[in-house]
Formats: structure tokens, sequence, C-alpha cells
């Protein structure tokens, strides 16, 4: 140990101190390359000390920030599934949705009247044969009609009644059949939804629903009045919703795959093939979790609105 020691420190008595030696290379570099050669040093210098103060940092700090952000977001998690309160659908939803559907009529330009029975019903005493669109919602909670009273103020009553203003004769035009784009007397509708249905949940329990619906109004279509008020089409409109229990759901996720699966789950029924080939699917679009009210904007509702973003 002795002889180690006495070597080391005649090693150092050899060498420059490291604020001389620094100071002779810096004079050196000036000599042979002037000033531009000591700005490359420095550069060079300063390059180093950020790529190792960022490796240390980087390995340190971001391990530290996952496991902050991964323990905030459970308890996050944890405290929304607590507070959240649990809402009820309104009578006869779901698969319970009465089999005949609900019919919307259009009074005048701004009031809507909703009505239980078939169109038969509706269209005695009339003159001219009654003539509905028809249109089915498929979905999850929301066209369960989740925390409302009635399906009139839900989702799928407010849809019907958007669409008898757009395609129904009000009590005043009744008459008028030159009437451009208006050649319906009401809209009758059908909403199955259950709440914490997956894409792939809705077409296992929610299309069934649908072609049963076909079923039956291809079925009464025998008589001339129905096959007047069938117009060649089932259904004129179906309206999809679903994505939302994928986006929550923390497995991963085939929710492409699974909507391709269910849009030609409903496409593809026999009485669409040979009936409505040209019925519009309209899908709604996933909304925008960051600005949910029941979620935290930090870290959960960034996290569930990037993976909302690009989940399809």
């Amino acid at each position: 140990r002795k002889k180690s020691r006495r070597h080391h420190q005649t090693m150092q008595s050899h060498h420059f101190p490291r604020d001389k030696l620094y100071s002779q290379n810096i004079s050196k570099i000036i000599h042979n390359h002037g000033l531009n050669g000591v700005i490359s040093l420095l550069a060079r210098r300063l390059a180093r000390l950020v790529i190792k103060t960022a490796k240390t940092l980087t390995s340190k700090g971001v391990i530290r920030a996952a496991s902050v952000t991964a323990g905030l977001f459970v308890l996050q998690a944890l405290y929304v599934l607590v507070k959240t309160p649990r809402l009820s659908p309104p009578d006869k939803s779901g698969v319970n949705f009465p089999r005949e559907g609900l019919s919307v009529s259009l009074q005048n330009e701004d009031r809507c009247r909703i009505e239980k029975g078939s169109a038969d019903s509706a269209g005695k005493g009339s003159k001219t044969k009654w003539r509905e669109f028809r249109l089915v919602l498929i979905g999850d909670s929301p066209v369960e009609g989740i925390g409302n009273s009635h399906h009139s103020v839900a989702l799928s009553g407010r849809t019907a009644e958007a669409f008898a203003k757009l395609v129904c004769r009000s009590g005043r035009e009744h008459d008028d059949r030159a009437l451009k784009g208006k050649q319906y007397d009401s809209v009758r509708y059908w909403s199955y939804g259950k709440s914490g249905l997956t894409a792939r949940g809705v077409n296992r329990e929610m299309v069934p629903l649908l072609h049963r619906v076909v079923d039956d109004v291809v079925s009464s279509s025998n008589g001339d009045t129905a096959a007047e008020n069938c117009f060649e089409k089932p259904i004129h409109a179906i309206v999809l919703l679903c994505g939302v229990n994928n986006v929550l759901d923390p497995r991963p996720t085939t929710f492409y795959r699974d909507v391709h699966s269910l849009i030609h789950s409903i496409k593809h029924h026999p009485k669409f093939g040979s009936i409505d080939k040209d019925t519009p699917l309209l899908i709604l679009g996933l909304p925008d979790f960051t600005k949910l009210p029941f979620l935290p904007s930090w870290p959960m509702g960034w996290i569930l609105g990037l993976r909302g973003r690009y989940i399809p």
C-alpha cells in the first residue's frame, strides 16, 4: 500500500494541474486554429455535458414521472368509479323497447307529437295513405336513454324529432304532395341500447333486435296498405353509437376490426340484401374525453382523450 501511494504521488507530481493543462490546450488551439477552434472545442464539451446530463435525468426522471402518473391515474379511476352516479334508463328501454316502435309526427314547424301504435292505426280516417319514415338506433348507454325519464327527451327521441322536421309534413302541409323532400307523415323509431356495451357487444346483443325489426316490417308488407307504406324500404336510416366503452376498457382493443364486423352484420342481413341496399348508416363519432365533466383533466382525461383520438 505504501509503494502504491508513493507511486501515485510521484505520478501526480509529474502531471500538470487540471486548470494549467486546460489553459495550455486552449492556448495551443488558439495558436493553431484561431478563435473558431476554441468555439468548436467549447461547443463539443458543452454538447457532451448536455447529453450526459440528459441521460442521467431521463433514466431517473422518466421512471419517477411514469410511476407518479400511473399511481395518480389509478387513484382517479377509483375516485370516478365511486363518485359517478348510477343513472337508470327510461321504462321499456333496451331489449324491452316497444316492438311496434314509437311514432313522432310533426304538428307544426316547431312542435312534434309522440304517439305509440302501428302505422295502420295512425292512418285510419285519412283520405291519403299514411307514410312513415322508419329509423332504428343501436348502441350503448346514450341510445338506452340513461339518465332520462322518457324516450322522448333522450337521444333517440330527439333524433327522431330532428328527422321529423326534415322529412315530414306538418298538418298544414299534409295535402301538398309536391312538397320537395317532405314526403312522410311521421317518423317511427326503435331504440336498442345497453349500458356498458363495446362494439363487439352491440354486434352480439343489439343487431339481432335490428334484424327483428326488419323481419317484422317485411312480414307486415303483405297487404296493399303496408306495401305502399313500405316504399320498398323496411328501414330508411340506421344510427350507430359505440366506442366509448372500448376507450374505457383497459384491455388491448380491437375497435377497428369490431366496428367493421358490426357494419358487416348490419348491412348483410338477407332482407337488407334483397330489399334495402342503400339504407344510410350514420355512425356517431367519439366524444372528447378531455371535456367530460366527471373526469379529472390530468392525467386521466388527457390519457383517455389521447386513446379516444387514436383508437379509431
